[in-house]
């Protein structure tokens, strides 16, 4: 396996329409990357320049210790995971995972090796002599794996490999591939714009948008210390709330105002923020981090809840912002009713209102 670094990577169409600007980031030998944003910001066209589908506008790109901007998709020793699982419809199961192989004039024995310990791996060795279309959307994906997997190449590169399956199969081959990233301890880069999938499976993750690097962090890292609003909106489902306002000094303390309620700031975070009184910033808390209880800082309307078995969300109301919270599974407040809110202030983000930068991290 092998080291992926990327320095000051930029990819600029034409017309000046950029894809990706100055990524610079490293994926350690034997880590799992994942690069996640909305659709458009940039993350597959990352992973097509590391694999040299894409030729890079400015930087360099080296896996291990050579510098593979110039060199072309089949001598960079990847092997890439699509989106579409692109097996060859005439050929078995067993003749799709050794084709490559057969290309690189690897010997037969081989390759028989090769194919039955990664079949038995991903529990397809009883589906070696069926065509693609006896199999379903699961057992395909796993066919692409184990023919990624026959190549033992330097890296490992997955194009969104899960959005194709339904919603039982992705949570199934999630922890298929996790177990599998284990089991290989390769090197991987994954692209996705599910944020679940990012969370459970990444060692590290990029976080991608509008072509730039918004933040890289391990996946707590990220969520509970989020370097902006975007990062702050884009991790955690359901996503942090956010509420307009300002700081302002009242009797030595320092609160967050805004239309509809009034927070005082803990010690540390009053610190952070001494210089930005008056200024208008945006207060952010994830669902989890906010309590109905008899006294809080917002009198909220319960618009409606879901209920899902091992929580409830309460979709609520002021006068001027909608907020969700989430809560244990006991009887919810009805419809219509008015509830106190209390906020965990120890766990609030205060972000600027003009960049969106994290100011109390």
């Amino acid at each position: 396996m092998a080291e992926v670094r990327l320095i000051k990577v930029t990819k600029v169409y034409e017309k000046g329409v950029i894809g990706v600007k100055d990524a610079t980031f490293t994926v350690k030998d034997g880590e799992f990357c994942v690069i996640l944003g909305p659709s458009g910001c940039g993350k597959t066209t990352t992973l097509r320049l590391i694999a040299g589908l894409e030729t890079i506008t400015s930087g360099d790109i080296f896996i291990g210790d050579r510098k593979v901007n110039n060199v072309p998709p089949k001598d960079r020793d990847i092997a890439m995971v699509f989106q579409n699982y692109a097996l060859y419809p005439h050929m078995n199961v067993y003749d799709n995972m050794a084709f490559g192989l057969r290309m690189r004039k690897v010997p037969k024995h081989e390759i028989h090796t090769r194919v039955q310990k990664a079949a038995k791996m991903l529990g397809i060795e009883k589906l070696l002599n069926r065509k693609p279309k006896e199999l379903s959307g699961g057992q395909r994906q796993r066919v692409a794996l184990g023919r990624a997997i026959v190549r033992q190449p330097k890296v490992f590169l997955f194009d969104e490999p899960l959005s194709n399956l339904d919603a039982k199969m992705r949570v199934k081959m999630r922890a298929e591939l996790a177990r599998l990233h284990k089991e290989l301890h390769a090197t991987s880069i994954y692209v996705t714009h599910d944020q679940v999938e990012a969370m459970t499976l990444a060692d590290q993750i990029v976080l991608i948008n509008n072509g730039e690097i918004q933040q890289i962090d391990t996946p707590l890292g990220m969520y509970h210390k989020p370097a902006n609003k975007f990062v702050a909106g884009f991790i955690g489902s359901p996503p942090m709330n956010f509420f307009e306002g300002e700081i302002i000094e009242e009797s030595g303390k320092t609160y967050f105002k805004s239309q509809d309620f009034k927070a005082l700031l803990p010690e540390g975070k009053a610190k952070l923020l001494k210089l930005r009184t008056t200024e208008k910033v945006i207060l952010g808390i994830r669902p989890e981090d906010m309590k109905v209880q008899g006294v809080g800082e917002i009198v909220a309307t319960v618009d409606f809840h879901e209920t899902l078995g091992n929580e409830i969300l309460l979709y609520l109301s002021t006068d001027n912002f909608k907020f969700i919270l989430r809560m244990e599974p006991m009887e919810p407040p009805a419809n219509g009713d008015k509830v106190a809110v209390k906020l965990n202030l120890e766990k609030i983000h205060i972000f600027d209102i003009e960049s969106g930068k994290n100011l109390t991290i």
